[in-house]
């Protein structure tokens, strides 16, 4: 129901309304347990509560119902307004209209957001330098440094979508506010600004800063691994910002780790394998996954992997085990089969499925421990595995 406008106007309303109601009500309260004894005029005060009551009601209904009505026509009108500009930049982009004169208001400014967030190459520049031209970064950093939160947020939000390189200072600034609502909205903004970086040492040197505002805020770890996953292909140099720094905390390591993973970046492998006995059991986890994803392991990381494989936690096993079938075939097949036999149905699991993914041998290796592990879970676990195998296997012969 509620739209960016009017909202104000309907708690003042719904404000008035109770207090009107609770003046017929409190008085008589008031009458009834004063003097119970005195009855003059306490049927037309509990007469005008009741129809005082009615009227409020009344009255919240008819406001809730025209508020409806003139909002929905107010953003039917504002989306027209904004298709209009839209279709208005679209022709400035082509040369075939010369561009507005300035100060620009709210529906050209909006429409030219929305073409900059959905626009890539050299028309996305040319909008850029518009936003420039016509001074709508300038006003948006001046709304993010207001008091107003709503305003402030709303204008974290309008930099995100321009994607200002020089907005990076007030982002960053906003980033270490006080305001926990405010350092998310301009974590987000900062990635996707530096998303849309090209020059690799200005890249990086603004990485570097984002990541000392980052660990300064100290924010949670979905929020980082939100903002490593915005910042696209600006994502490897705020990896290597992070990983750099020594006072980072634990959780940025986390979510730097998965980042390599996830996005396959060799470069920081060594940074990954370094991390492989870390304090932190989350940490070496990620290590774990990042070192599994790379499908790398070096001659000098092996034994921090067999460690990680009778590893107290029982997460980091599981990492460790699908690592494991990194290490050299004979030593992974042994690691895997001993696996098999680990108290915990997820380390079972990890196991069978790194034995299926060895080809071959690793199959081989299933159906032994199906018949002859001295283990009676791990030999449901690999006959199952193996099952899961055969059906997957048929099911693609059949598709095919």
């Amino acid at each position: 129901m509620w739209r960016r406008f009017g909202d104000l106007g309907f708690a003042a309303l719904v404000a008035v309304v109770i207090t009107v109601e609770a003046v017929p009500l409190v008085w008589l309260t008031w009458v009834v347990l004063g003097d119970l004894g005195h009855h003059e005029g306490l049927t037309w005060i509990l007469l005008g509560g009741v129809a005082t009551a009615a009227l409020g009601l009344v009255v919240v209904t008819a406001y809730l119902l025209a508020y409806q009505t003139v909002s929905d026509r107010r953003a039917a009108a504002l989306a027209r307004a904004r298709g209009e500009w839209v279709a208005r930049w679209l022709r400035v982009l082509a040369g075939r209209e010369p561009e507005p004169a300035g100060p620009l208001g709210r529906d050209a400014v909006g429409a030219l957001l929305e073409l900059r967030e959905a626009v890539r190459g050299a028309e996305a520049e040319r909008l850029l330098e518009l936003l420039r031209r016509y001074g709508v970064g300038d006003g948006l950093e001046g709304r993010v440094r207001g008091h107003r939160i709503a305003r402030r947020l709303q204008a974290l939000e309008d930099l995100a979508r321009a994607r200002a390189p020089e907005a990076m200072p007030t982002l960053l600034a906003a980033v270490i506010d006080p305001d926990r609502r405010v350092q998310v909205a301009a974590a987000r903004a900062a990635a996707r600004t530096l998303a849309d970086v090209e020059d690799p040492g200005t890249r990086e040197e603004l990485a570097e800063a984002f990541a000392a505002s980052l660990v300064a805020a100290a924010l949670p770890f979905g929020v980082i691994e939100e903002v490593l996953l915005l910042a696209d292909e600006a994502a490897p140099a705020l990896v290597r910002a992070i990983l750099a720094r020594e006072d980072v905390p634990a959780p940025f390591v986390r979510a730097a780790l998965d980042a390599v993973g996830r996005l396959g970046l060799l470069p920081f492998g060594d940074a990954a394998v370094a991390r492989l006995s870390h304090p932190d059991p989350e940490v070496r986890a990620a290590a774990l996954r990042a070192v599994a994803r790379l499908h790398v392991l070096p001659e000098g990381a092996r034994e921090a992997v067999r460690a990680a494989l009778d590893d107290e936690v029982e997460f980091v096993r599981i990492h460790a085990t699908a690592a494991a079938a990194l290490l050299p075939r004979e030593e992974a097949l042994a690691a895997l089969w001993a696996r098999l036999g680990d108290p915990s149905w997820w380390v079972r699991r990890a196991a069978a499925d790194a034995l299926a993914g060895l080809g071959r041998a690793g199959l081989a290796e299933l159906g032994h421990a199906a018949r002859a592990h001295p283990d009676r879970y791990a030999r449901d676990m690999a006959a199952q595995a193996l099952r899961d195998r055969t059906e997957r296997v048929v099911a693609e012969a059949v598709a095919r």
